[in-house]
């Protein structure tokens, strides 16, 4: 953040608050996901292991795309 105040935008402060938000989430879901189709089919705990996998394959790349994206910002900010 070379030429940075140390003060971040409201554009930085909503992505880093959601971002915790966004990881449970994607876990949250991919482990319900998983539960209920393990119930609806009777294959506990494969499809469970499997949604965790997901959800947590998701959280990744979602935790990427909004670092790529601060990133940017902090970029596009020290050029001015």
């Amino acid at each position: 953040m070379a030429g940075s105040t140390g003060k971040s935008s409201p554009g930085h402060t909503a992505q880093l608050v959601s971002l915790g938000t966004m990881l449970f989430a994607c876990v949250a879901v991919g482990l319900a996901v998983g539960y209920f189709a393990d119930r609806w089919l009777g294959t506990q705990p494969w499809l469970l292991l499997a949604g965790l996998g997901l959800g947590i394959a998701a959280a990744g790349v979602n935790f990427y795309r909004i670092l790529k994206a601060l990133n940017r910002m902090d970029q596009s900010d020290g050029n001015r």
